[in-house]
């Protein structure tokens, strides 16, 4: 694969845009999907402008945002100006002189501009590369310096992080950065102001206007690369074209020839920088004609206030925010009259007891669901099984996955047997490219199967069982990669051994706990001196421990491996005044 543009020695080949519009699905496998209704000819854009033309004032999308004065909080914008603000906004980034494969790096919070910029890359034939606005400098130079984004779009403050001074800075080390643009106060740091170029400057009008083809090869181009960080400078890429997007949402899709109907109104208390979240508020809506609600700052207060008013009929959140959304309407209850359908979870295994009390509580039927950037909606627990309904079971997969620890008929509990956990469908990425590697993960050079990187097993009653959480992941919204953070705790002078596994916290669902053996029982190290050493070595906040337990000895396998099972359910049986020791 080609490297193009200068590199730092330590940094490693960058994903060169040519490979970026060499990946396309081949002939027999677009039209096996095309035939089966999964893959289509248009994208998201010909929703878009069907919508806007034959009913250009219904909601696209309604936005919170926090930090304006009351009254002034709740935008809502309708199709007719989303699709002109589409047209103006790819118009903008194509007269900065991107060419079709020029990535896009969006580092903004979950705003009305954020989804139109995010569709006008589309537009531009841009892949995105959506960045959450909590990575840093030094996580965001790297992703900028992998993707050899062209573009930059950050606020010009976030939450008390200057990002747009972060970006200057470091913006001399990046030289295929054509233009920081920041939406915001753009003169201090002289970056081009988004409000300025983007909003007020009619391109369309101009000769950038007419832009690319949306014909049918649009719909198998990659348009979005997902990011998950992991620790120091790792992450991986997955990389989705419009169909792989349009095959979790075809199953909900109104009968073809009838035209758009009126729409779900949908939420997501993610930020739009995750792909459950994306598919949710930003594609899922378009395709319905539906409306997206977005919530810029998380409080669980509001998001009730807003699935109210809204007239949301369906919710997607992570098992942490489902919690606290629980605890807010305990306290003061809101009615959800227009809500048939909460769903819960992603990478995360949401509680029993949780899913036990949701219902009620919303008034309305939660789903437990499992996904991940490779697959998107990969699996939903609808409580038609014992396993389900005790949070043993991560559900069936959704229409047209296939999950490789699935046997062809139901096997017995007593055969079960973890495996890696690879999935093939229509909905699954077209690749995946791992930080530092040359070249990306092609599902369909491989039978079309693509490793998640969780493991899984069979429920025995016709579902899947995910145990990711028990090997390299943690943790809520933040997937703590907890080889990483092991490895990090054993640089601690008084740490021994140590092994990082998720816990189930009454309120904020599944957070990660440090299991340490310490080099002296007399001066164990506290959970607070462990997380500023971690956060000394580069650890995101997101990845500290918020447990910490200390054991004489680790439980190991024969092949001494750490049995982080066995961990898990020691951790379950601890209760306060017993002793902690394993």
């Amino acid at each position: 694969m080609a490297v193009t543009g200068d590199r730092r020695p330590d940094q490693p080949p960058p994903l060169a845009p040519e490979a970026l519009t060499a990946i396309r699905p081949p002939d027999d496998v677009a039209a096996r999907f095309r035939a089966a209704g999964w893959w289509r000819a248009e994208t998201f854009l010909h929703d878009l402008y069907r919508t806007a033309a034959l009913d250009p004032e219904r909601p696209a999308i309604i936005a919170h945002r926090r930090h304006r004065a009351a009254g002034h909080r709740t935008v809502t914008v309708g199709y007719a100006r989303l699709a002109h603000t589409v047209d103006r906004f790819a118009a903008a980034l194509r007269s900065l002189g991107l060419a079709e494969g020029d990535p896009v790096a969006i580092q903004l919070p979950g705003w009305w501009e954020t989804a139109a910029l995010t569709l006008a890359c589309l537009r531009a034939g841009t892949p995105a590369v959506p960045v959450l606005p909590t990575v840093r400098a030094h996580g965001l130079e790297r992703i900028l310096a992998a993707s050899r984004a062209r573009i930059c779009v950050v606020p010009d403050r976030w939450e008390g992080f200057e990002h747009a001074e972060a970006l200057a800075e470091m913006a001399p080390r990046l030289p295929w950065l054509r233009q920081r643009v920041v939406l915001g106060d753009a003169a201090p740091t002289g970056a081009l102001d988004f409000a300025g170029y983007f909003r007020r400057v009619p391109h369309e009008h101009g000769r950038h206007g007419d832009g690319p083809s949306l014909g049918a090869d649009r719909a198998d181009r990659i348009s979005l690369m997902i990011t998950v960080m992991g620790l120091g400078d790792r992450y991986t890429a997955t990389l989705h074209t419009p169909n792989t997007l349009y095959a979790n949402i075809a199953p909900r899709r109104p009968a073809a020839g009838t035209g758009p109907e009126r729409g779900e109104v949908i939420y997501s208390s993610l930020p739009l920088t995750s792909l459950a979240s994306l598919l949710f508020t930003v594609y899922w809506p378009l395709a319905l004609g539906g409306t997206a609600v977005y919530q810029d700052v998380w409080d669980p207060g509001t998001s009730l206030d807003l699935m109210a008013e809204a007239g949301v009929t369906l919710a997607y959140a992570g098992p942490d925010h489902w919690s606290e959304v629980l605890s807010a309407q305990r306290e003061r209850p809101r009615r959800l009259a227009a809500l048939n359908l909460a769903l819960s979870g992603g990478r995360t295994r949401t509680p029993a007891p949780l899913l036990a009390e949701l219902p009620a509580a919303l008034g309305t039927p939660v789903h437990a669901v499992w996904g991940s950037p490779e697959v998107g909606l990969g699996t939903i627990a609808r409580g038609e099984t014992p396993a389900e309904r005790a949070g043993e079971s991560d559900g069936r997969p959704v229409p047209g996955l296939e999950i490789s620890v699935l046997p062809a008929a139901p096997c017995p509990v007593g055969g079960r047997e973890t495996a890696p956990l690879l999935v093939r469908g229509p909905s699954v990425a077209a690749a995946v490219w791992r930080h530092g590697e040359p070249a990306p993960v092609v599902p369909w050079e491989r039978d079309g199967w693509l490793d998640t990187g969780d493991l899984g097993r069979a429920d025995g009653l016709g579902g899947v069982e995910v145990l990711a959480r028990a090997g390299e992941r943690a943790g809520g919204i933040f997937m703590v990669p907890a080889a990483e953070v092991e490895e990090a705790l054993l640089t601690h002078p008084r740490v021994a051994e140590a092994a990082v596994v998720d816990y189930l916290h009454q309120e904020h669902g599944e957070l990660p706990c440090a299991v340490i053996v310490p080099t002296t029982e007399a001066e164990p190290p506290g959970l607070v001196e462990l997380r500023e050493h971690l956060a000394a070595r580069g650890v995101a906040a997101g990845f500290l421990p918020t447990r910490l337990e200390l054991a004489r000895a680790l439980p190991r396998d024969d092949r001494g491996g750490v049995r982080k099972e066995a961990l898990r359910s020691w951790l379950t049986t601890l209760r306060p005044g017993t002793p902690r020791t394993l």
